[in-house]
């Protein structure tokens, strides 16, 4: 007469060789702990993950799973935080800015710090990206494509890891000299995966303050549609770098691919300008 398994001893610990018992067709068989482990692991039910967490990865959950290696590159903020209905403005998304409920952090500065990738979906896969450029409990403000009017389908935040900047310098004087012609010095050819143009800056020795300063993108149209215009220095001094206005690139999102060329341009002659930098931020995503 057998034992009912209640009326064992607990074992407290496992050996390589202890016993199982299992049944194969009616057939009662025994099995050791290191054969039931190498059975487990040699079905693809239980396969061995292609990469297992090493010491010092960083574990995170995207929804589903758990990955190793790091954070994703985007992290969706939940809808109950912010107005799905439309963006406040071209460049600013409104929050509700309150307490947490259900666990849900409502203010912006949950999220966003001046300088973060931001990602917004307005039409099914329909990306914008840009940068927080000021944020407070309430508002989110953004340098980069025009966000249309339209309801919001997804906002999230990007991992630094997903900014590139790129400096352009021309060690030339009156660097308007022409709106058609390539200036020395004047392009960047672009290597890697597409970036999106989310803020650009430039600066300039000159007293004159009138210069417009504009990007294309692989011959494409300008940009920003107003350009950006830098600060007067003096004759041996910079003037301050000047921004694009926020809102002030153009709708469609303004894309550079591998093996495109970055080309500044001057499409407005007023006045001549010495030595310009120009910085440009983009997002890899």
């Amino acid at each position: 007469m057998g034992v009912s398994i209640s009326g064992l001893i607990a074992g407290t610990t496992l050996g390589e060789d202890d016993v199982f018992e299992i049944e194969q067709g009616g057939v009662s068989k025994k099995i050791t702990k290191n054969q039931l482990r190498k059975l487990l692991f040699s079905d693809p039910a239980f396969a061995v993950p292609a990469a297992l967490p090493q010491k010092g990865d960083v574990v995170s959950y995207d929804g589903s799973d758990f990955l190793t290696g790091g954070f994703p590159k985007w992290r969706v903020i939940h809808q109950n935080a912010y107005s799905e209905a439309t963006p406040a403005s071209t460049s600013t998304i409104t929050f509700d800015g309150g307490a947490i409920t259900a666990g849900i952090k409502l203010k912006a500065t949950d999220y966003f710090v001046i300088g973060t990738p931001v990602r917004v979906e307005i039409g099914a896969g329909v990306f914008y990206y840009g940068i927080c450029t000021a944020v407070t409990d309430a508002l989110l403000t953004i340098s980069g494509a025009i966000l249309p009017l339209s309801p919001i389908i997804s906002l999230a935040v990007g991992d630094p890891s997903v900014l590139k900047h790129i400096e352009m310098t021309f060690p030339a004087i009156t660097y308007n000299a022409s709106t058609t012609l390539v200036l020395r010095h004047c392009q960047h050819y672009w290597r890697g995966p597409t970036g999106y143009l989310v803020a650009f800056a430039c600066s300039h020795v000159n007293t004159s303050a009138a210069v417009n300063v504009n990007l294309q993108m692989n011959g494409g149209a300008n940009v920003s549609t107003a350009g950006v215009l830098p600060a007067a220095g003096t004759a041996t001094t910079r003037g301050n770098f000047v921004a694009n206005a926020l809102g002030d690139l153009i709708a469609a999102n303004i894309a550079i691919a591998d093996k495109q060329l970055i080309t500044v341009k001057t499409p407005v002659i007023t006045g001549t300008a010495d030595f310009l930098t120009v910085q440009m931020t983009f997002v890899v995503p």
